[in-house]
């Protein structure tokens, strides 16, 4: 049988059974994983960070058993499923589809899951009136997916006549992977799978719904314990989970040209095409390594590069740092002529060459020119720009921006916009670009 994607709150009205032969197998509920393991309650003078519940969704696939009401029963209950017939195994008959946040039952469960164990928690259900603006205020967003949930149910009927009673007993487990994304680096840090367990022993009415909700909450506690979540919560810093599959690449430095010349340096500069749309990306030493903005690859796993000679193929995203606002894209290439990168800061009032394909890619390796305006740190996060008047345009994301040598100094990243701005452009430092994706230079 199929279920709707709002079966766990609202399950008992689909649940009428006619017949006298139940033939449903028990399924394999799987144990918690939270209860197994020792936590020192987090004391508030312990407290560095805040947490917020930014989203959970179902993520089960279609056709999958998600529970089942067998012929014979662990839980107590009055002739337990005693007008099932055939098979009642009950499997999700939805999509991928949203379950809830912090302002939800969900929200109020993992709330009470987290404080409980000392954790500052933004968007407390006793909140009236400050509880949407806190969650925007933390530094971390925790998200959830449902993967999995086994369970085994009791429909109560009637000792009389056997009419059902809809009320119900039973067990549960649920599997869920979790995600805390650091607000202020735009980074996944934690992704961590835990699972949670819960029994009723005596038929209620929407037993259903309160096993999934104390399995959940089981589920919830269990994460809360993880000891990576605790060092965030006391202010320890974590690397991203994308940091952990970092290339650690070496890369061979360009000669010097002498001087700037589109020329010489057309063959290293590529469009990014993704989806619809489109950015800029160069070419780093002789192996086929792509620099470009990691807003420009956004969540894609592969992309399509067009090379100035017409060539397109296809590039992996081997990393990004979204921080930094840095991507790299593996291809199979080989360039002869590798670009000489300059790791040193220009100077105000330098000569630039910003090159790109700004708006369309029928004008792929545009150049423009300008000098260096000034060299610019970001207050709230301390990261440094290079400000140039050279024009740059959607599309010129990713491109790269070469001093009057020849050598790339920076990578384009944003403009500034609006009636009264005018080359306002901002160039990652191409030596930042470099450590934040872990490359170094072999002279």
């Amino acid at each position: 049988m199929k279920f709707s994607p709002k079966v766990i709150l609202g399950l008992t009205t689909l649940l009428v059974f006619q017949g006298c032969m139940n033939t449903t197998k028990q399924m394999t509920v799987l144990p918690t994983t939270s209860n197994d393991k020792s936590f020192e309650r987090i004391e508030q003078t312990e407290n560095k960070a805040s947490f917020a519940l930014a989203k959970i969704i179902n993520d089960i696939d279609r056709g999958d058993p998600i529970f089942a009401f067998p012929a014979q029963t662990k839980t107590k209950g009055m002739l337990c499923n005693y007008m099932v017939s055939g098979d009642a195994t009950v499997t999700y008959g939805g999509g991928k589809q949203y379950l809830g946040d912090w302002s939800t039952e969900l929200g109020e469960i993992f709330y009470e899951s987290f404080t409980r164990l000392g954790y500052n928690v933004a968007g407390s259900p006793d909140d009236l009136f400050n509880q949407s603006s806190s969650v925007g205020s933390a530094e971390y967003l925790v998200g959830a997916r449902l993967l999995k949930t086994s369970g085994n149910f009791c429909h109560e009927h009637h000792w009389w006549d056997g009419r059902p009673l809809f009320k119900y007993s039973g067990e549960m487990s649920v599997q869920l992977e979790w995600s805390i994304l650091n607000t202020l680096t735009k980074e996944v840090v934690i992704k961590e799978k835990t699972r949670g367990y819960n029994k009723v022993e005596t038929p209620v009415t929407d037993g259903i719904a309160t096993v999934f909700a104390n399995a959940f909450a089981d589920a919830a506690s269990g994460f809360a314990k993880n000891e990576k979540v605790r060092k965030l919560a006391t202010g320890e810093q974590i690397k991203s989970v994308s940091a952990e599959v970092e290339i650690n690449a070496n890369v061979t430095q360009g000669e010097e040209l002498g001087e700037f010349s589109i020329d010489n340096i057309k063959s290293s500069i590529a469009t990014i095409r993704v989806g619809m749309g489109h950015g800029s990306g160069f070419f780093i030493g002789a192996n086929g390594l792509i620099l470009t903005n990691a807003h420009v690859v956004g969540d894609a796993a592969n992309v399509q590069i067009v090379t100035t000679s017409g060539l397109e193929i296809t590039g992996e995203v081997s990393f990004k740092n979204k921080a930094r606002d840095v991507a790299l894209i593996k291809t199979p290439l080989k360039t002869k002529n590798a670009l000489n990168l300059r790791l040193e800061l220009p100077a105000s009032a330098e000569e630039v060459f910003a090159v790109g394909t700004p708006l369309k890619e029928s004008l792929q390796a545009t150049v423009t020119k300008g000098i260096v305006s000034a060299i610019r740190k970001d207050a709230t996060n301390g990261l440094s720009f290079i400000q140039s008047d050279a024009a740059i345009s959607p599309g010129n994301s990713g491109g790269p921006l070469f001093d009057a040598k020849g050598r790339v100094i920076g990578v384009s990243v944003a403009k500034f916009t609006g009636s009264n701005a005018e080359g306002l452009g901002l160039f990652i430092p191409i030596s930042d670009a470099l450590d934040a994706l872990g490359v170094t230079l072999n002279n």
